[in-house]
């Protein structure tokens, strides 16, 4: 789906769960990505990098809202694919991602892993190994209104609460506002976070109206798809 001239929204089926909306942006020598699904469907996101007309490997950046795994999971993939490629995330989040820090919803499972369903512990041991196993390294750490000089500008914009550096991604020319799991979208309209899922309440609100402040031309939510503001 075209959002811009320069950005495409990117739809990844979760296996009979919906879709999960990643976003690529591009100008004449840089390929972005805004998040990366599971670990298993770096095939769906390849085909879809190659639906829009161009190759994964040719990606330059790739920008991750947080650490959960459904926004991190292809990151190493696309690395052996474009060894070059650039990670950028908020500066609070970087240690979840590279090991020094157990990640929030990870170390809130181990706890109950005991009590858990078998099927479940097999699925969180996949988990910790990934993070264990797996670590990435971010390279462009980035703070609140950061300004990325590329695709005409991409402003970092600090949105806490879901986790510590959950970050929204700003595109300054077409207004176009990327918000990870800070908001989402329900009957066309802009309804906030899912309670169920934050990690700091009051700072997840203060957040939300940081996003409805910002002058956006339409959203994109992880989750829930693109919402046209004007």
């Amino acid at each position: 789906m075209k959002l811009a001239e320069n950005i495409k929204l990117l739809t990844i089926e979760r296996e009979g769960e919906g879709v999960f909306n990643l976003v690529l942006a591009w100008d004449e020598k840089h390929l972005v990505l805004v998040d990366a699904g599971w670990p298993w469907q770096i095939d769906k996101i390849k085909e879809a990098i190659a639906n829009e007309g161009f190759h994964a490997e040719n990606l330059t950046h790739i920008i991750l809202t947080h650490q959960d795994p459904d926004h991190i999971g292809c990151v190493s993939e696309l690395k052996k694919l474009a060894p070059n490629l650039k990670v950028v995330a908020h500066v609070d989040e970087a240690p979840y991602l590279d090991g020094r820090v157990l990640p929030i919803k990870l170390a809130a499972a181990l706890s109950r892993y005991e009590t858990m369903p078998e099927k479940e512990r097999a699925s969180i041991d996949l988990w910790k190994s990934t993070y264990e196993n797996d670590p990435i390294s971010v390279t462009e750490p980035v703070q609140d209104g950061d300004i990325l000089p590329i695709c005409g500008g991409i402003e970092i914009v600090h949105t806490p609460g879901h986790t510590p550096g959950h970050i929204a991604v700003y595109f300054k020319e077409s207004r176009i506002l990327v918000c990870g799991d800070a908001a989402n979208i329900e009957d066309g309209k802009l309804v906030g976070f899912y309670p169920i899922y934050i990690h700091d309440m009051a700072l997840a609100e203060k957040s939300l109206e940081k996003i409805e402040s910002h002058d956006i031309s339409g959203i994109v939510a992880y989750h829930t798809g693109f919402l046209a503001i004007d």
